[in-house]
């Protein structure tokens, strides 16, 4: 684990606090669940990703069934990161940067804050041996664990279908929760209805986009065929203009299904953009959950 990495991330949080002086996670959650009863008979049957802490050992003993405590499970939030991975992500952002560090950067200061205000957390990742998972749970061990994993998953060139990682999300997970997909822009192409709707019939969803380069411009190396872009067609203005309407036409496309399912979304280009962004992206969803 890269502890200088993580003291970057609380660095840049403890300064955003400091100028705004406010805690920016303050009521950004709280519509999202009520809280249940405290009575220890309020159970509910155990789900796959159910912390062993949480289970009713004495109920579960005698009903022969595998019990949760309601109280204990449903008052925490359940924060589910979705971070996509592959060769796509060694490239850069349209501001230079590179895109694997501002995902990584990403998921640390969100989970960073989630832990400091006690939800139990977990990251779901699509690797070439398998789905993942780190199951739902909270603590510094638990932070450093999540960013040492998806490090890794970021170093991998094996490419996987977000799409297909949140298929299995709404097929497997069956609980509440609030699930930030870390992704760039051809995951969110890979976004169709029919998935988002399945998403947010019980859980909130919200997306960072990192925002790619663009075809034109500078000198580019084409990961794909690890080769760098001929000079005539980074200084092709047509084909800038065209590339222009087409991110235009995808985003339009994007922010009409995630407005139809109350989907927050947010872009980022540089690191030193992610603490705004995040609490941009904390204030949509607010703002969403409030409708």
């Amino acid at each position: 684990m890269d502890y200088d990495y993580l003291s970057r991330i609380k660095a840049s949080i403890s300064l955003y606090t400091r100028k705004k002086t406010s805690n920016i996670l303050d009521g950004e959650f709280g519509s999202i669940y009520r809280g249940r009863s405290f009575d220890f008979d309020d159970l509910r049957e155990y789900v796959y990703g159910d912390s062993v802490r949480d289970i009713d050992w004495k109920s579960s003993s005698k009903t022969g069934r595998v019990l949760i405590r309601r109280y204990i499970a449903d008052k925490k939030h359940n924060i589910l990161f979705i971070g996509d991975s592959g060769k796509k992500m060694f490239g850069d952002t349209d501001a230079g940067e590179a895109k694997a560090d501002i995902a990584l950067n990403v998921l640390g200061t969100i989970s960073y804050l989630v832990n400091n205000h006690s939800d139990d957390y977990a990251l779901l990742t699509n690797t070439d041996q398998g789905y993942d998972f780190t199951y739902f749970r909270s603590g510094n061990q638990h932070l450093e664990n999540l960013i040492m994993r998806y490090e890794k998953c970021l170093k991998s060139e094996e490419s996987n279908s977000i799409s297909d990682t949140l298929e299995y999300v709404a097929e497997h997970l069956k609980r509440k929760m609030i699930i930030f997909i870390i992704t760039d822009m051809q995951g969110e192409d890979s976004l169709s209805e029919d998935l988002l709707k399945k998403l947010t019939v019980r859980n909130d969803v919200m997306v960072v986009n990192i925002n790619d380069a663009f075809l034109t411009g500078s000198r580019l190396f084409d990961l794909e065929n690890d080769s760098y872009e001929r000079d005539y067609m980074l200084n092709d203005k047509k084909l800038h203009q065209a590339e222009l309407r087409d991110r235009e036409k995808r985003r339009k496309r994007a922010d009409e299904l995630y407005k139809r399912y109350q989907i927050s979304q947010v872009s980022i280009s540089r690191e030193s953009e992610v603490v705004d962004k995040i609490v941009e992206l904390f204030e949509k969803h607010k703002n969403e959950s409030g409708k």
